[in-house]
Formats: structure tokens, C-alpha cells, sequence
């Protein structure tokens, strides 16, 4: 990714961000079905990993009127908050995830190459005014990794590979 050299702190939001993020699709990718589908302290996997792309989705809109949001609309009777039960029988498949997963990651990448520190302090989106752009990159990080913690301690607790920590966008070897 390209970014603009003449910045010194969205670089480093932006490795710091998709660092997490990876480790997000990490996850997705090494949760076997039978976890995916399972239960757990009454909620479903998918339905955790549902729960936190939905809101970068929701966070990280590319308009300020908040229109092509979802990226990628899903069930709608799927709710995105754990206030309210997920009616039986419904699920996303781990395929799915992942283009939804992508689909993100490609507004995103486009939204980091054209922020300027300036924006950093502008809304979020019109809708919540309150919420600047750098407190939407900063609490949706803290919120995707809360969730990692969560869904890798489902992996640890049965012996599972989990999502690993991924420092600073290392390159696989």
C-alpha cells in the first residue's frame, strides 16, 4: 500500500490497524467448521467474528452519509449487537466471512491511502459527529483484538491452532 510519506502518523495507524485486521482473517482461516458453527458461553463463533467485522464495516463507511453500507449485506436477520439472540437455524459460513473479510479490506485500504492528518479529527461519518476518525480506528483496533483474545482462547481451550499475534505486518515466512 501506498501511503503519503509526508505524514508521520497514519503509516503507523495504518500497520497498527491492519495488523489487526490480519490476525482477524487469520482467524477465520484456521477456525475448523465444527468450532465455527459451535456454541459457546451461548453464542456462536461465526456470530463473534460477524459481530466484529460488521462494526469496522459500520465504522469505516466511505461516505460521510453512511450510503454502501454493509459492504457486503448478509442475513438482515442476523443483528450485528449481542443485545439481541441470532433466531435459530441461521449462520455465515466461514466462505462467506471471507469475502466479506476482503471486501473490507479493500474499502479500507483505499480509505488509509487518502487520509490526511487533517481528517484525523473530522466525524467518523455525519451520522455520529461525536466520533472522530482517529477514535473510529483506535477503538474498532481495541475492538477487533478483544474479540481475537476471545475466539483464540475458544481455539486455545480444545488444543486448535489460533490466530497468532501478528506484531507490526511482518511478512510470512
Amino acid at each position: 500500500m501506498t501511503l503519503d510519506s509526508s505524514t508521520s502518523l497514519i503509516p503507523i495507524l495504518c500497520d497498527q490497524f491492519f495488523s489487526s485486521y490480519q490476525m482477524l482473517e487469520t482467524l477465520v482461516e484456521v477456525c475448523p467448521d465444527d468450532v465455527w458453527y459451535g456454541v459457546y458461553n451461548e453464542v456462536p463463533f461465526w456470530y463473534q467474528v460477524y459481530h466484529t467485522v460488521y462494526f469496522v464495516d459500520y465504522w469505516f463507511r466511505t461516505d460521510q452519509d453512511g450510503a454502501g453500507f454493509p459492504s457486503m449485506p448478509l442475513d438482515a436477520r442476523i443483528p450485528p449487537e449481542f443485545e439481541r439472540e441470532v433466531p435459530a437455524g441461521l449462520s455465515i459460513s466461514r466462505k462467506s466471512m471471507r469475502a466479506y473479510l476482503q471486501l473490507i479490506r479493500e474499502k479500507l485500504t483505499q480509505l488509509f491511502a487518502s487520509i490526511k492528518e487533517s481528517n484525523l479529527t473530522h466525524p467518523a461519518f455525519a451520522q455520529e459527529p461525536e466520533v472522530t476518525l482517529l477514535d473510529a480506528i483506535f477503538s474498532q483496533t481495541r475492538h477487533i483484538m478483544y474479540n481475537i483474545g476471545y475466539c483464540n482462547g475458544i481455539l486455545r481451550g480444545q488444543n486448535l491452532p489460533e490466530a497468532d499475534w501478528y506484531a507490526y505486518n511482518e511478512t510470512d515466512n
